[in-house]
């Protein structure tokens, strides 16, 4: 691309996806996941979920963070700036659910934790999974990023994804997974209801914002969306429920779980790599659309 593009044409981000930038997407998937799972888990008292989701979060996703950066030693100045940066807030929220969730673990397997204690511990949790979304959200120049349901999106995806890992490791301990279950299931309905009413109003916003969804539906990632993000990630679960429903939990084989918890897992970081890769920003000139990044340029 021509350097002088971007002021008539709609143009990709790339810092948070190409080279190293896929790992800050990898980072952002670990740590929302990782929480997720010790919020959900701690709602069952499954300590060894607890102890799974802030592993997840420490070492996957803070380890790709850390990857992330170019000088990793000077990370704590991205601490200094709450006020005005939601990548400050969101490194503060996250420190915040490790040392007093460090502090919770070392408690629960030594004497009693303190309920007090847990709820403080799931609250940094919780906002741990929303700051990703908010982020993003606060690029005004990227309309797919720019919507109040992405925030939503994020959050119900996190709290989707650590609800199917502690449902499984619940079932590989031996025990039912019915509790989890439920909250899957609630989960996946609010899914399914945002995540279509989100693209909806992103396509019918702002010109990048069709350009965006117009890539992600029908343009070149159609596979990875209506394959791997539709079919695996949302119509799987949603026949398991569905089954579930209708013949009882006991009468779903414990593979088909696994399965379909793969398949939610994966589908929950394709869908965070195609906001990602489909962020566009409108372009400074207003030009007509026959002119957009997705078909010959303005000068040909």
């Amino acid at each position: 691309m021509r350097p002088y593009e971007w002021m008539v044409k709609h143009t990709p981000q790339t810092e948070w996806i190409e080279g190293r930038g896929i790992l800050f997407l990898i980072a952002f998937f670990f740590i929302e996941l990782g929480a997720g799972i010790f919020v959900v888990s701690s709602l069952f008292s499954s300590y060894a979920g607890e102890v799974i989701g802030w592993l997840v979060c420490a070492v996957l996703g803070g380890g790709f963070h850390l990857l992330y950066l170019g000088h990793p030693f000077r990370f704590y100045r991205m601490l200094l700036k709450p006020q005005t940066s939601w990548i400050s807030r969101g490194l503060l929220f996250v420190s915040g659910f490790l040392a007093l969730g460090a502090i919770h673990l070392v408690l629960s397997f030594w004497a009693h934790s303190n309920l007090g204690l847990l709820i403080m511990v799931d609250v940094f949790a919780f906002l741990t999974i929303i700051y990703g979304g908010f982020a993003m959200n606060y690029v005004n120049g990227i309309p797919l990023w720019n919507s109040a349901l992405l925030p939503v999106l994020f959050t119900v995806a996190g709290l989707w994804g650590g609800a199917e890992v502690s449902m499984a490791i619940l079932l590989l301990r031996g025990g039912i997974g019915e509790g989890p279950e439920r909250v899957i299931q609630i989960l996946l309905l609010v899914l399914v209801v945002i995540f279509p009413t989100y693209l909806i109003s992103a396509r019918y916003g702002l010109p990048a914002g069709k350009v965006s969804v117009s890539e992600i539906v029908t343009g070149n990632w159609w596979p990875y969306f209506w394959i791997v993000v539709v079919l695996m990630g949302m119509v799987l679960p949603v026949g398991v429920t569905i089954s579930s429903l209708l013949a009882g939990s006991m009468a779903i084989p414990v593979q088909l779980l696994y399965v379909s918890i793969f398949f939610g897992l994966l589908a929950d970081l394709v869908l965070r790599y195609l906001i990602l890769k489909n962020g566009f920003y409108n372009p400074l000139v207003q030009v007509p659309a026959s002119y957009s990044y997705v078909t010959k340029p303005f000068y040909e």
